[in-house]
């Protein structure tokens, strides 16, 4: 190899390793870029589609739960649950049906099957014996899977899609407790699909990201049209199937490369609950195009780097006429140092004429530049992963606290309850939850917009932390529901104070920006006594209960929930 570089000139010499040099430089910088940049896209793509996928998994459990809360709730009205006045029970319903247009059939049937009171009249007299809403709901409260129209797809109004239903039914007994009809609540699969469009803004859509829900037996309930009632089978949707969550990268029937969140609908604890699977996909060239655009540009400004470094070291090679012995073997010594992973030593002095001696400094430089580049690249290395962290952190507190009222929400609650449990058995003193709902937010709401309805919620919740000890916890469920965890009480009478303080507090007048609103709070307490059973669900069962208990005798009170 020496004597091949010997019969070569200076020139070509000095182009051929600034070349390797330039080289050398931006192979580093894309493999950075390749395992930071690349990474990083690809984590928070993920992210992105995995939280896409639990909002539409959360709105989809939401409207399940009010269907079957609501179907509870009309079979227990005096109107529907004693009526003989097939009328009287048909406006009770149409009322509802108004209040929630969602809700495209509601009717009910004797326990022959036959319809006897409807939205509309549809269907009154036929028999529904064998519909699997009405023997669902023979046995209790439940909400039936995901089925087309047979018989209501004549009588309603056509739609550009095709009337799809989830039913919620359950069956109404008399004073003695005795089955004597079904009730039956027909919900439009249209919500569905009109709050996957809001979730994906224009810019995802763009972006090719697409929002399925599928079915247990792995038929598409919601998709791109093409796939919506045919059969998928793919990794995701098989983890989500075993109660996992998540995103990863698969490759789909179709062959292409796909980032896709994954989650279920449904509680595992209720089989009564629908059990779906909720994907969120995006092709992987379109999640990452932002990083291969910056690979691009960076192998394109290489490149231009590359040809002028390379022009000016021939015309400097030109200058050259006599050899340079002891800056060949500093560059000798610089690259064997290179070689072995040690620093390499600084370029010595060079004597000779004016431009060995300029070129002698100019490689000193550059080696020193070479060293501090390196080091720079670790330094951002290290403030990288730094800001990753930072980031991950970031994220992981936003999971826990609610959006609009800046509360801890859901997640948190369900997280900070076993922990209050363990406290209270381990001081000996019980705790309280306090399931608060709002009274007269929806009128708010209506008359004055979503905006100050936001404001009314952000108020209130505000009221709720101020009303408490900073020991003690305020959380936003949904909605307009919110819990607080008293600890380290008395007695219960000691919580009961607490919530008539509270609920003084709460009627006093909320100065929006348009109108000056007074609302209230039926609001349940359940006490969790030091030797009770650590079970948050029925825990918050309790409150939930009692908190209705209030809605059902007036609103704007406070029950005590019976103890364990």
């Amino acid at each position: 190899m020496s004597g091949i570089f010997g019969k070569m000139r200076l020139s070509s010499l000095m182009t051929l390793a600034v070349c390797a040099t330039v080289a050398l430089t931006v192979a580093l910088q894309l493999a950075l870029v390749n395992h930071f940049a690349v990474r990083q896209a690809r984590e928070e793509a993920q992210l992105r589609l995995q939280q896409l996928s639990w909002q539409m998994r959360d709105s989809l459990n939401r409207v399940i739960e009010q269907a079957t809360r609501d179907t509870r709730l009309l079979a227990e009205l005096p109107q529907v649950r004693y009526s003989s006045d097939a009328d009287a029970t048909r406006a009770v319903l149409e009322s509802l049906q108004r209040s929630f247009p969602d809700y495209a059939w509601i009717g009910i049937a004797d326990l022959d099957g036959k319809v006897v009171a409807s939205t509309g009249r549809m269907l009154e007299g036929a028999n529904v014996g064998k519909r699997p809403w009405f023997t669902a709901g023979m046995r209790g409260v439940v909400a039936t899977d995901y089925h087309p129209a047979l018989l209501l797809e004549k009588i309603l109004p056509r739609k550009p899609d095709p009337w799809r239903f989830v039913d919620a039914s359950g069956p109404i007994v008399d004073a003695g407790g005795k089955s004597v009809a079904v009730l039956g609540l027909h919900l439009s699969w249209e919500w569905a699909r009109s709050h996957a469009r809001k979730l994906l803004t224009p810019a995802l859509r763009e972006y090719g990201a697409e929002i399925f829900v599928i079915r247990d037996d792995g038929t598409v309930m919601l998709g791109p049209a093409p796939l919506v009632e045919t059969k998928v089978d793919t990794t995701s949707l098989r983890l989500a199937r075993k109660g996992q969550t998540g995103a990863l990268r698969e490759v789909w029937p179709d062959g292409r490369a796909y980032l896709t969140g994954y989650s279920q609908t449904g509680d595992m604890l209720d089989p009564a609950s629908p059990r779906w699977t909720v994907l969120v996909r995006q092709t992987e060239g379109r999640a990452l195009a932002g990083a291969e655009d910056l690979k691009g540009r960076m192998l394109g400004w290489s490149a231009l780097l590359a040809l002028a470094l390379a022009g000016a070291a021939a015309l400097m090679a030109r200058h050259l006429v006599r050899p340079m012995t002891a800056l060949r073997e500093a560059i000798e010594g610089i690259t064997a140092a290179t070689r072995s992973g040690k620093e390499p030593p600084p370029i010595p002095p060079v004597d000779g004429f004016l431009e060995t001696q300029i070129l002698s400094r100019t490689m000193r430089d550059l080696v020193q530049s070479e060293i501090a580049h390196r080091k720079a690249l670790l330094a951002m290395n290290e403030r990288l992963e730094l800001a990753v962290a930072e980031r991950t952190a970031e994220l992981q507190a936003l999971l826990r606290r609610d959006v609009l009222t800046g509360l801890p929400n859901r997640r948190a609650l369900l997280e900070a309850l076993p922990e209050a449990m363990s406290r209270a058995r381990r001081v000996g003193r019980p705790c309280a939850l306090l399931f608060l709902d709002m009274d007269g937010f929806k009128a708010v709401n209506d008359n004055h917009g979503h905006e100050e309805g936001d404001e009314l919620l952000r108020q209130f919740g505000a009221r709720l932390a101020q009303g408490v000890r900073k020991t003690d916890m305020v959380a936003r469920l949904a909605g307009d529901e919110f819990v607080v965890v008293l600890e380290m009480l008395a007695d219960a009478l000691h919580a009961e104070d607490t919530a008539h303080k509270l609920l003084e507090r709460l009627k006093e007048p909320y100065v929006l920006r348009s109108a000056t609103v007074t609302v209230g709070a039926s609001i349940g307490i359940a006490l969790h006594r030091p030797e009770d059973p650590a079970d948050v669900d029925a825990w918050l069962a309790r409150a939930d209960h009692a908190m209705y208990a209030v809605k059902r005798t007036g609103k704007n009170g406070i029950a005590l929930a019976a103890g364990v």
